[in-house]
């Protein structure tokens, strides 16, 4: 389907989306939502819960309940270590965090499909300067 505008923000907004929806659906797939793949981004080494809803700028609440799903799923294991509890993947996780990556690589494959390498390589870097302007120069 072609897309509907010509605006710049229009047409990152329709990649951001089509890319999200493609990606979700592969999550279902593994069984993992959104969230829940945030958090798994966030645990590749152990780390306390605290630590874990400061990275991923939830709530204690929203944290809680993203870590006792995966916890329920096997993907993770929480133990009490004094007054917090660390965090770590299971095999399962670690695992299950692997097919997501190789998903995200087969979601940016087919993106740059209809692309030379020379158009990937100028796309990116146009999106880097876009950032960078958005950003004052950083």
């Amino acid at each position: 389907m072609p897309a509907k505008s010509e605006k710049a923000c229009d047409l990152i907004s329709e990649l951001y989306w089509a890319m999200r929806k493609a990606f979700e659906e592969r999550l279902e797939e593994l069984g993992v939502t959104f969230l829940e793949f945030k958090a798994l981004v966030h645990l590749k080494s152990a780390k306390t819960q605290k630590d874990l809803l400061k990275e991923m700028n939830v709530s204690k609440s929203t944290a809680s309940k993203v870590l006792s799903s995966l916890e329920r799923k096997r993907i993770v294991k929480r133990e009490r270590m004094g007054k917090a509890y660390t965090v770590e993947l299971t095999d399962k996780g670690f695992e299950v965090l692997k097919a997501i990556e190789k998903a995200g690589k087969e979601l940016e494959e087919k993106m740059f499909s209809q692309m030379t390498g020379k158009e990937k390589s100028e796309f990116l870097f146009l999106l880097k300067k876009a950032i960078n302007g958005l950003e004052g120069g950083k």
